[in-house]
């Protein structure tokens, strides 16, 4: 039988987590408007499922990643359903917010280039620290699946950056 997380062990999981969900939120969304507004519905709808939260650590780690990723999902959509003026908005922030890093800018256009699925376990794994496991969790696959995929995905990212830092 298993037991329901209480609510002082929710907000301890949800505590030793938030630097990491921001940090996930932040790398994933177009400004930190978006991020912030995302990471606060992350937490009202792992409130409203608290008691799927498993109980251990590791475990509710993982579904509050898998909670910021649904959400994030369904933010990305909204976001796509914006106006031409806000977006403009949007894009005008970015110039403001200052120059990325060539090389930095060239990794993540390499990565965004890989199927969805595939850049989004790459950023898991390299980016959040998680093991090839844990971020099959957080997508919904099987860890056969995220070992190969990320063995193609960095295939690829290896001739992609070869490429360009060659030149």
């Amino acid at each position: 039988m298993s037991r329901v997380i209480s609510t002082v062990d929710f907000n301890a999981r949800v505590r030793e987590n938030q630097d990491d969900l921001l940090r996930y939120l932040h790398r994933r969304l177009p400004n930190p408007a978006d991020a912030a507004d995302t990471y606060g519905e992350t937490l009202l709808t792992a409130w409203r499922l608290r008691s799927k939260m498993p109980v251990s650590k590791e475990e509710a780690r993982m579904w509050l990643f898998t909670v910021a990723r649904n959400v994030t999902l369904n933010s990305r959509r909204s976001l796509a359903r914006r106006s031409a003026a806000v977006q403009r908005l949007t894009d005008e922030l970015k110039i403001l917010s200052g120059p990325i890093h060539s090389e930095t800018s060239e990794i993540q256009e390499a990565i965004a280039s890989l199927p969805q699925e595939d850049a989004e376990l790459v950023r898991l794994v390299y980016w959040e620290g998680m093991a090839s496991h844990e971020a099959a969790r957080v997508i919904g696959i099987m860890p056969s699946t995220a070992r190969s995929r990320l063995s193609r995905a960095r295939q690829i990212l290896r001739e992609s950056l070869t490429t360009i830092f060659t030149l």
